[in-house]
C-alpha cells in the first residue's frame, strides 16, 4: 500500500514540464486537422527554436523511445523491430522507434504521431543517429537533410 510519505513530491517546474510535453503531443496528434508541417530531428544539436520560427512541429525519436520505456510500452516495439530483421545488437532506441512506427506510429501518450515531412539530421556525433535516419528514410519514404 502506498502511503502519502511514499508519494513523489513534484516541484512546480516538473508539473509545468509535464504539461508542456502533453501539450506538444496533443499538437502532434492534431496535425491532420491543423495541417502543420512535421520535422523529425534529434535532441543533440537540435534546432527547435528555428523549427518553431517556421511554424513546424518537431518530433524527437529518442524522446519517444524514452517516454515509451518509462510507460513500459517499449518491449513490444523492440520485439516488432527484431521480427522485422533488426539485430539484437541494434540500439534499443532505434528498435523502439522502428517498432512503434510499424505498430501504427502510436506515440507514448497513446496518440498517433504524424509522419514526417522532413528528417533533419542536425547531429552526427553518434554513427547510430546517421544510420537511424537512413532507416527512417526508408520507413517513411521521406527526405533527409
Amino acid at each position: 500500500m502506498t502511503t502519502e510519505a511514499d508519494a513523489v513530491q513534484k516541484e512546480p517546474s516538473m508539473l509545468v514540464q509535464k504539461a508542456m510535453i502533453a501539450d506538444h503531443f496533443d499538437a502532434l496528434a492534431q496535425v491532420p486537422e491543423t495541417k502543420k508541417k512535421v520535422v523529425y530531428t534529434f535532441v543533440p544539436g537540435n534546432l527547435t527554436e528555428l523549427l518553431h520560427a517556421f511554424d513546424v512541429l518537431p518530433v524527437y525519436p529518442e524522446i519517444n523511445a524514452l517516454q515509451s520505456a518509462m510507460r513500459q510500452k517499449s518491449g513490444k516495439f523492440i520485439n516488432e523491430a527484431e521480427r522485422a530483421g533488426h539485430s539484437e545488437d541494434v540500439c534499443t532506441y532505434v528498435k523502439c522507434d522502428i517498432g512503434m512506427k510499424r505498430n501504427g506510429n502510436i506515440g507514448p501518450t497513446g496518440q498517433r504521431l504524424p509522419d514526417p515531412d522532413l528528417l533533419l539530421l542536425s547531429y552526427t556525433g553518434c554513427f547510430t543517429f546517421m544510420k537511424w535516419f537512413e532507416l527512417l528514410r526508408e520507413e517513411y519514404d521521406c527526405p533527409v537533410v
